[in-house]
């Protein structure tokens, strides 16, 4: 006996009922991606220094704007304390920040570190 390969039919197909790999649910894509990129060239003026992959990547998933350099530098800028997930090392260095909103409307200065991950400038919440 053998199964019709198309589902439209009442079939079934091979890859029917797995969940996509957690790692594709969090990709931006690749029209958020060159946007985020775009945006960056575009502001290469307000950059210190070439922003890294996991910084793009997270710029490209809130589909961030206005991208400029943050100096993790407490006498200067407001960084949270205690820096969590071994963000200390990074202090001293250049984050990438950028504007976006959340799926609610409200509006998020968010400052990202080299692997992504940071916290929003305007949130009580560090």
């Amino acid at each position: 006996m053998i199964e019709e390969s198309s589902t439209a039919r009442g079939g079934s197909h091979e890859f029917a009922g797995e969940p996509p790999s957690p790692a594709r649910k969090d990709r931006a894509g690749m029209a958020r991606t060159a946007r985020a990129i775009v945006r960056l060239a575009r502001a290469h003026r307000r950059l210190e220094r070439v922003p890294t992959l996991g910084q793009v990547q997270a710029m490209a998933w809130f589909d961030g704007r206005e991208p400029c350099s943050y100096l993790l530098d407490r006498t200067v800028n407001f960084v949270p304390e205690p820096m969590e997930f071994g963000y200390e090392r990074e202090l001293g260095e250049h984050a990438l920040a950028f504007t976006c909103q959340d799926g609610y409307g409200r509006r998020m200065e968010l400052v990202t570190m080299r692997d992504g991950g940071g916290f929003d400038l305007l949130s009580g919440i560090h």
